[in-house]
């Protein structure tokens, strides 16, 4: 009983530690220019953000043994995903220190059916972050990013989802 409790207790720890370093390690920050990466993909292909010019991109870090990524990702699919993929919104995981069999693996046995690409090396997470996961850039039509939140809690995911509702709303700028 008592292990329990502190168990509990270092959760909480954590999460509240988890909260408190929201911005930290950021790279890019809102309202900034999201940088173009390219990865391949569970199905092999290569995917590059510079492909979905013109369309809002949520871009999701995680790593497959991450317990928040584990919280996270299945909301990501069921409210996000799920609601805005015919709509036009992009989304796109990055397995931050994963590599493609992994990463395909994990995608099958969770049932995910948006893109997950891979980032053995973490070259592709440098370009955003240098610290924590998960993180997740809602990126604009206009290349933008519009919306960043690192860990997990339902404040911000609820931000995200109401940011993501207005990108969708918006009329594409025209060029």
């Amino acid at each position: 009983m008592l292990i329990r409790m502190l168990a509990g207790v270092l959760c909480g720890t954590l999460c509240l530690f988890n909260c408190a370093r929201a911005g930290e390690g950021d790279v890019i920050r809102v309202g900034e220019r999201a940088p173009m990466i390219s990865g391949v993909s569970t199905d092999g292909s290569t995917v590059s953000l510079d492909a979905y010019k013109g369309k809002p991109i949520l871009l999701v870090f995680f790593a497959t043994w991450c317990g928040g990524c584990a919280q996270e990702l299945p909301k990501i699919e069921r409210e996000l995903q799920q609601r805005y993929k015919e709509s036009g919104l992009v989304v796109i995981g990055v397995g931050r220190g994963a590599g493609f069999s992994e990463l395909a693996q994990f995608k099958r046995n969770k049932g995910f059916s948006f893109t997950i690409i891979e980032d053995p090396r973490r070259q592709l997470y440098s370009k955003y972050a240098s610290d924590y996961i998960p993180r997740c850039y809602l990126i604009g039509k206009d290349g933008v990013v519009k919306y960043a939140i690192t860990g997990v809690n339902d404040y911000d995911f609820n931000q995200l989802k109401r940011k993501t509702a207005d990108e969708m709303a918006a009329q594409t700028p025209r060029q």
